[in-house]
């Protein structure tokens, strides 16, 4: 038993072994970002991050300059002309709201 697990740890060893000399040569075979590329990368970022904070703060001063009412009213639609309900018509409800099935003329 103690042979199986000596083992075992040997090839759990040597696979992680294996893993950390793989990724050290992918990371050399890269090359490295000098710090003027860095500062100018981070430098970019920072002036597009400053645009867009522009932008959001334009579009925020713009909704709030507008005048939106406290209390929106819907006017009361008539059901029918004359408020006269064609003959046949069945009166539903769905949601709260009022519906009217009306049949066509001749059967149609």
């Amino acid at each position: 038993m103690n042979k199986k697990l000596s083992i075992i740890l040997l090839i759990c060893f040597i696979g992680c072994l294996a893993f950390c000399v793989v990724n050290h040569v992918a990371a050399a075979s890269e090359p490295p970002k000098s710090a003027a590329d860095s500062y100018k990368d981070l430098n970019n970022r920072i002036l597009e991050l400053e645009k867009q904070v522009a932008d959001l703060r334009a579009q925020i001063k713009e909704l709030n300059s507008k005048k939106f009412p406290g209390v929106l009213t819907i006017p009361k639609p008539k059901v029918f002309p004359g408020n006269q309900i064609p003959p046949g018509a069945t009166e539903h409800e769905f949601n709260g709201m009022k519906y009217w099935m009306v049949p066509l003329k001749d059967g149609k």
